[in-house]
């Protein structure tokens, strides 16, 4: 797959901006156990068909895949475990976070597998060339090789120039400055375009030529979202407290993401209180039962919006 150049985007970008920033995208949600949520970092195991998730207890080593039927632990002592990526038929841990900015160095673990209670890993170790970086995002290329992507006031993307090494320290190399509030980050099946979720939607980078090819400006969207790639080029997105599907765009768009419906209980009905100052006739009419039918109109208006999105935001590639 091949996505469009910046300029051949954005000119098609023009027709569409005006729709698609007024319509909600339609998006397949994926279930996931409460207990992995809010998720870090996500990868996909295409094998198996299984997306894992890093949860609340992946500083511990746990993770979990989507369905809630597999955990693995591995047991390392993790620092601050920020990502997941697949790739070579294992599951990779990047524990690289330091807000504080601290460390000496971040370690990056490949699994030996995904099934079973505990796993062996292999662990490598990485140092930043400049001093220590917060990082939230970590990502490995159709090459084998690792990129992070730190998250401070001035972010970029780091590599190791060569192969890495688990027989010495490797070094980190700046070689391209990454956008702002990167929380997560993975390879397309191409092996060299980066999906990067960024403060403001996702953007895809050419990490050959080292230059942004499409954006896909998310309004409504969860902070802290974490991305995998599924079969196909379809993105999982999300970890924070849903996840959903995606497709990368062709052109730059802005896509809505509707709001996770939040259930509400019932409340029991009980009989009012009639005081001598208070009847139920002198009551707000607001309180004596809400209005339906604007209700039930906009909600037919909003499916309305949705299907059109669908259309009008339905993404191709070339």
């Amino acid at each position: 797959m091949k996505l469009l150049s910046r300029s051949a985007a954005t000119a098609l970008a023009g027709g569409l901006a005006l729709a698609t920033a007024v319509l909600p995208a339609l998006a397949e949600e994926i279930p996931v156990p409460e207990t992995a949520t809010p998720a870090v970092g996500m990868a996909f195991d295409p094998g198996n068909e299984e997306l894992w998730l890093a949860g609340p207890a992946a500083d511990d080593g746990q993770f979990v895949n989507a369905d809630g039927s597999k955990e693995v632990t591995l047991g390392a002592d993790m620092v601050s475990v920020q990502a997941l990526a697949w790739y070579g038929g294992r599951l990779w841990v990047g524990d690289i976070g330091d807000t504080p900015a601290q460390r000496e160095f971040i370690v990056v673990y490949r699994l030996g597998s995904t099934e079973g209670e505990r796993s062996t890993y292999h662990a490598y170790d990485f140092q930043y060339e400049d001093g220590p970086h917060d990082a939230k995002a970590m990502l490995i290329s159709g090459r084998g090789n690792i990129y992070i992507v730190t998250a401070d006031e001035n972010p970029g993307v780091y590599r190791v120039r060569g192969e890495a090494t688990r027989d010495r320290m490797n070094t980190l190399v700046r070689v391209y400055d990454a956008p702002a509030g990167v929380t997560d980050g993975v390879f397309l099946s191409d092996g060299s375009t980066m999906a990067l979720r960024t403060a403001t939607g996702i953007e895809y980078i050419d990490a050959l030529a080292w230059e942004p090819l499409v954006t896909d400006t998310l309004v409504g969207a969860p902070e802290g979202e974490s991305l995998a790639l599924g079969a196909d080029d379809q993105l999982f997105v999300g970890g924070n407290t849903a996840v959903r599907t995606a497709k990368v765009p062709g052109a730059d768009v802005t896509t809505t993401v509707a709001p996770e419906a939040v259930a509400t209980p019932t409340p029991t009905p009980t009989e009012p209180t009639v005081t001598p100052t208070e009847t139920a006739e002198a009551r707000p009419a607001e309180e004596q039962g809400p209005a339906r039918a604007g209700t039930i109109t906009a909600l037919v208006l909003a499916g309305a919006v949705a299907v059109a999105a669908g259309v009008v935001t339905y993404l191709w590639r070339t």
